[in-house]
């Protein structure tokens, strides 16, 4: 990945010379959703130092961590503190070309201990989000430096779900004609930002609290509808199969909706989608990390903390626990996390999976139209003029799935890994990348399908295609001319590196 320069964060202590060079720990959000490359963990024991400078050598440790693996800033996510400190925090990348910061406060700046109150109205989602231009600045490729103090850059959410979610995908791998068939409806026009600003403006701030009466306000058999009001449109919407779908908000907050009524809710940093999904989808600091459960245990608490508060748990297994009624079932996962300092794991709080006792559906997969293969190589490696060619024509057979929140604006996913926009049936952009979903597909699986749509799979083949009307530099190749922007990134600037994403706007 291109490294972009880091920005100056604004800082609420002199730091020592020898850490200005580290990683920042933001204080706001970046206007556009990083991208995580890995979340850390660090523990040290409570001395007798002062609380101030106990906290600001932990982050320091953070910092230090953020260096060595050369990520741009630092996003905290979890503080607790016992007899020891424990810091949990996500390494981040900045979008290309994009390293400018929102006005929205991360859960924990520098040196608090207490999570700072979202307290942003839904009306702010309407005027306080960064609408992300179809046209492409002319200095898109121009870094800047930003000042000591940067003015807070707008942000605003882009492109959420309908009021009428849409229906069932079909894995192109999958035998799923018989599936899709059943799953038919005719491509509906994605949503305007104002469209979804609108929607997301009716509902009311989200209630965090998980119990087992309900969670995020919302309770097991309310209709998609009721959920719609509550929390506004979804992040993403999935379709599962032909009656189920699943609509997330932010990046890991899942509810499962079948035959029109939510069945099911599960926060799980390992679930549909796998890094390469979550990072197409915006962070949203009302649902990323945020829960609570009954009020009293929160995300990355120590087992035996969550314990001690919510003593009537049942423990199944070392790392879940359950509580039960007649109706509900609710079960909290808890996952090990190395210690950067000690070679003895901890044991966090990590997700919950909330559902009717009744219903037993789990290990769905994400449903995908099924394309006609033999036109994809004409949108996304076009060479002379714009192509004729509708979304209509790309999909055999239509099985909804959206992204509305992006960093730039709504996609519709046709498969794992190609997604488009479209206008009027038009369409406008297309982006490849590898699989968003579980399993990880591999290199060679990855190769195969570019292969199959005839893709140039390496930097070198790229340019060999595009001749002089390609530029290129470090790991990216662009083409522009008057019908079309194309940028294909590569795995290194070597010649045999393996194309990793290719996105193509027309003009």
């Amino acid at each position: 990945m291109y490294k972009k320069w880091i920005p100056v964060s604004l800082l609420l202590f002199s730091l020592p010379a020898s850490a200005k060079s580290l990683p920042p720990i933001l204080d706001f959000l970046p206007s556009c959703s990083p991208i995580v490359i890995e979340g850390i963990y660090v523990e040290k024991k409570v001395t007798g130092s002062s609380n101030q400078k106990f906290i600001e050598s932990s982050f320091n440790e953070v910092r230090k961590k953020a260096k060595e693996k050369r990520v741009d800033a630092v996003i905290i996510t979890n503080l607790i503190q016992t007899d020891k400190l424990i810091i949990t925090a996500d390494l981040i990348d900045y979008c290309d070309d994009d390293d400018s910061l929102s006005s929205i406060s991360t859960a924990y700046n520098q040196l608090s201990r207490k999570p700072i109150m979202f307290e942003r109205s839904r009306t702010a989602k309407t005027t306080n989000t960064r609408v992300a231009s179809t046209n492409k600045a002319s200095s898109a490729n121009k870094r800047v430096a930003k000042p000591v103090n940067p003015t807070p850059t707008p942000y605003i959410k882009t492109a959420r779900v309908t009021s009428k979610p849409k229906p069932a995908p079909v894995q192109q791998t999958q035998s799923a004609s018989a599936k899709a068939s059943t799953i038919k409806r005719s491509i509906s026009p994605l949503m305007t930002d104002l469209e979804l600003a609108k929607l997301a403006a009716k509902a009311q701030i989200p209630n965090t609290n998980v119990t087992l009466s309900g969670a995020y306000g919302v309770n097991i058999n309310n209709s998609k509808q009721f959920l719609l009001s509550v929390l506004g449109p979804a992040s993403a919407e999935f379709t599962l199969d032909a009656k189920t779908e699943a609509w997330l908000y932010g990046r890991d907050l899942w509810f499962y909706i079948d035959n029109g009524k939510v069945k099911k809710i599960t926060y799980k940093e390992r679930s549909l989608l796998n890094y390469e999904g979550k990072n197409a989808i915006l962070y949203d600091e009302d649902f990323d990390n945020t829960w609570l459960i009954d009020d009293k245990a929160q995300f990355r608490d120590d087992v035996n903390i969550v314990t001690q508060k919510l003593n009537y748990l049942q423990q199944k297994s070392t790392s879940e626990y359950t509580v039960s009624n007649h109706n509900n079932l609710l079960k909290l996962d808890f996952s090990e996390y190395s210690s950067y300092n000690d070679d003895k794991p901890e044991l966090l709080l990590s997700g919950f999976t909330f559902h009717s006792r009744d219903y037993y559906k789990d290990n769905m997969k994400i449903e995908y139209s099924i394309l006609n293969d033999h036109l994809l190589d004409d949108i996304l490696v076009p060479n002379g003029g714009k192509p004729n060619i509708k979304i209509q024509d790309v999909v055999a057979q239509y099985v909804p799935n959206i992204i509305n929140y992006s960093s730039d604006g709504s996609w519709e996913i046709l498969s794992k890994n190609i997604r488009v926009k479209h206008e009027d049936s038009k369409i406008t952009q297309v982006k490849l990348s590898e699989s968003i979903n579980h399993p990880v597909e591999s290199n060679q699986e990855f190769l195969d399908f570019l292969n199959q749509i005839n893709v140039p799979a390496t930097r070198e083949a790229m340019l060999n295609y595009y001749g002089s009307q390609a530029e290129s530099w470090s790991e990216v190749v662009e083409v522009n001319n008057d019908s079309y922007e194309l940028k294909a990134e590569f795995e290194s600037e070597d010649d045999d590196a393996m194309l990793v994403s290719l996105e193509v706007q027309y003009l």
